[in-house]
């Protein structure tokens, strides 16, 4: 090879070097960024995956304290009215009862942040996660959420017929009706109406305030174990 030639071809060599290695270094750096914007997502997605189970703790806690007041009403109303049926108090002292504790249940049900987790199962970046994370996060958001969906409505509707059929001072109380001062002791007029006497007296009365604890109770057990699933899981995202 002529030296001429020898030099055009060490030129070329040189320039086809210098666009490879550009090239590589160009996709090294495209790779690089892309690896840094996957990771800073991926470390948003955990941050925002853990502010959405903070605010399920907080109304975790706040269902927690209505089921606990809950059954403290109710167990208080059911000593009475088993009381009441074995003669041992008397109908104006389960009225007053009845009266003084007002609404027993507040509708204690829980409802989940799952905006993220949808987010996460759509743009398929759930895979992401490690696997046993992938599965507590599926165990919690899906499991949870169909079983607090299924529960809410029992809840919802037993409580609402309680209110409706067997105990209506809860309804009527909120119109906020005035009354007359009586010396029967009866602590409302509202319970002296035969028909409401009938009502209070009935046997059904018990019956309906036996199976409103029952799932006041069942609730609150599926809430303990919503609580142990939440913490478990914020606990292994922490640490990622």
């Amino acid at each position: 090879m002529k030296p001429t030639q020898w030099s055009s071809f060490r030129t070329h060599l040189v320039e086809f070097v210098v666009v490879v290695l550009g090239i590589t270094v160009s996709f090294s750096l495209d790779g690089w960024r892309q690896d840094r914007i996957t990771s800073e997502l991926h470390l948003s997605e955990i941050r925002s995956l853990l502010e959405d189970l903070e605010q399920d703790k907080e109304r975790l806690s706040s269902v927690s304290d209505m089921i606990e007041e809950g059954d403290s009403s109710v167990r208080l109303i059911l000593n009475d009215i088993l009381a009441y049926r074995e003669n041992e108090l008397s109908y104006s002292e389960l009225a007053l009862t009845l009266q003084d504790v007002g609404t027993p249940y507040q509708y204690g049900t829980f409802f989940m942040n799952t905006s993220t987790y949808t987010s996460l199962v759509a743009t398929g970046r759930l895979q992401l996660f490690p696997e046993h994370i992938n599965r507590k996060l599926r165990d919690y958001y899906e499991y949870v959420s169909k079983r607090v969906d299924d529960n809410n409505e029992l809840v919802d509707r037993i409580t609402l017929a309680y209110y409706n059929e067997y105990h209506p001072w809860v309804n009527f109380q909120s119109l906020g009706k005035e009354d007359t001062l009586h010396d029967d002791g009866i602590p409302h007029s509202f319970f002296r109406d035969p028909a409401i006497k009938r009502l209070y007296s009935d046997v059904s009365f018990l019956t309906a305030t036996l199976a409103l604890q029952d799932r006041i109770r069942i609730h609150s057990g599926q809430v303990a174990q919503y609580e142990r699933l939440r913490d478990e899981l914020e606990a292994l995202l922490s640490q990622l």
